[in-house]
């Protein structure tokens, strides 16, 4: 089936789907194809009344869609959510991130608050080290904890 897929600058794609595929397999079809971030989409479906396409894991055909339905494509970036954060000393504190935050720039932040040098870090989230990438590659979500442990010095 075809969606059409309007942007608030007037523009709109028409995308082809199958009414099995899933919201999150919409929203990475948009990725490919336009280029918006599957984490800054949100889609509504105005049919008499906005329904809002909230669960990715949910078929399109559950939101009742048929070719020719027109989805409006709202892009923004994602809202910043709190983290706790736990020092080598068992002193919590908490930090506002963004979820494709990478690491090496929330070890820079915890660095200016905290005064321990990168190098010195070691950030542990669900007991994995978070050695690189996005934190939202560790599962980290709103009021998750990050612990701290120190890396030791010497030969």
């Amino acid at each position: 089936m075809d969606l059409t897929i309007s942007l608030l600058n007037g523009s709109s794609h028409i995308l082809r789907v199958n009414p099995h595929d899933t919201v999150g397999s919409l929203k990475k079809l948009i990725q490919q194809k336009l280029g918006f971030p599957c984490e800054t989409q949100k889609l509504v479906f105005v049919n008499g009344s906005s329904t809002t396409l909230n669960n990715d894991s949910a078929t399109l055909e559950s939101y009742s869609l048929r070719s020719g339905a027109r989805l409006s494509l709202l892009v923004a970036p994602p809202a910043p959510i709190q983290v706790f954060f736990q020092n080598d000393k068992g002193v919590s504190s908490t930090y506002d991130i963004k979820p494709d935050e990478t690491v090496s720039h929330f070890k820079s932040r915890v660095e200016a608050r905290e005064g321990v040098a990168v190098s010195q870090q070691t950030l542990i989230h669900e007991g994995k080290e978070m050695n690189g990438g996005k934190l939202s590659n560790y599962n980290v979500q709103a009021n998750s904890t990050i612990f701290q442990t120190l890396r030791l010095r010497g030969g």
